[in-house]
């Protein structure tokens, strides 16, 4: 019924509202896998975790990435042994990322093992990777080319963005079921993540993006940006380094042509006339969620503004 298009911050925060209110069976969430990295061997999939565990009922709330009450043991002691990790991998965590890497090594494709691990988290919605294919966000900075990993956690988005683009979207094809979610969804969401790094490698895909555009009028977008400013995550630092506003205006230039409606927060209501420009149609509500009642309060003003009821 509801198709959702995700990163790994700010559109888990909306899941969790939306899963209460229509229910995990009826959701479709198609993440963003083009900032996956392989840590000590393993798989990691930061995104596509996320979604997991928030719908798992598991996530690390705190930060959004790993899961709630976990260890670090191991983690810890690789450190010891000469052997730091980019990221900080929680024991548990780790047992799900080798679970992936041994499904992954077996020959099955991504989209494959993610529904098995959904299906043993418990998880009832349809979480789709964007792509079996592997796709890899390249930041391009004063400092030089990076790995989004590189660019955000190791140097905390010190340089200066010049360009990003996304290694081998050209030839990537949609994972099984993607275009079918879109296709017969009666609302496309997309949440309120980071529109360069998190929901641009997913338009990127040739397909998905076609078919996003021919379904246009039934797309929504939730900004990540209110007034000047990213709610969370470098998505400020992104789009002034492609040239684009840090405000409603330029979520709305950098989804021209591919949504109907853009959703903003309450305090950015003096720039509808200009979201309109676009040919996108403005809506408001309170877009900050710092709770499970503010999440499920905009999920409800959402699924109104997608006319769902």
């Amino acid at each position: 019924m509801l198709t959702v298009l995700s990163g790994g911050t700010g559109t888990p925060k909306l899941l969790q509202g939306l899963a209460r209110l229509v229910g995990m069976g009826k959701i479709s969430v198609i993440v963003n896998t083009a900032e996956d990295v392989e840590v000590s061997g393993l798989k990691v999939t930061p995104d596509l975790d996320t979604v997991m565990y928030t719908l798992a009922g598991i996530v690390n709330e705190e930060t959004w990435y790993g899961i709630r009450g976990d260890t670090f043991t191991c983690h810890e002691m690789l450190k010891q042994l000469g052997e730091p990790e980019l990221l900080r991998i929680g024991d548990r965590d780790r047992a799900v990322k080798l679970r992936r890497t041994l499904g992954l090594k077996q020959g099955k494709p991504l989209s494959e093992v993610t529904q098995e691990l959904c299906e043993q988290l418990g998880v009832r919605a349809s979480v789709l990777p964007m792509s079996d294919d592997r796709v890899q966000t390249r930041v391009d900075t004063e400092a030089g080319t990076m790995q989004f990993h590189e660019f955000w956690v190791r140097r905390r988005a010190a340089d200066k963005v010049k360009d990003v683009s996304f290694e081998g979207v050209e030839e990537a094809k949609p994972a099984p079921g993607v275009l079918e979610a879109i296709k017969t969804a009666k609302a496309i969401i997309i949440g309120p993540s980071n529109p360069v790094t998190s929901i641009g490698p997913i338009l990127a895909i040739e397909d998905i993006r076609e078919e996003i555009i021919r379904n246009r009028e039934r797309v929504v977008a939730v900004s990540p940006i209110v007034g000047s400013a990213a709610v969370s995550g470098p998505a400020g630092e992104l789009m002034r380094g492609l040239g684009y506003r840090v405000n409603p205006l330029g979520v709305a230039k950098m989804y021209r042509g591919i949504i109907g409606t853009l959703v903003l927060d309450w305090s950015d209501r003096g720039r509808a006339r200009a979201v309109e420009e676009f040919g996108i149609n403005a809506a408001f509500a309170d877009l900050l969620m710092p709770n499970i009642a503010s999440r499920v309060r905009l999920a409800r003003e959402v699924l109104g503004i997608a006319r769902i009821r």
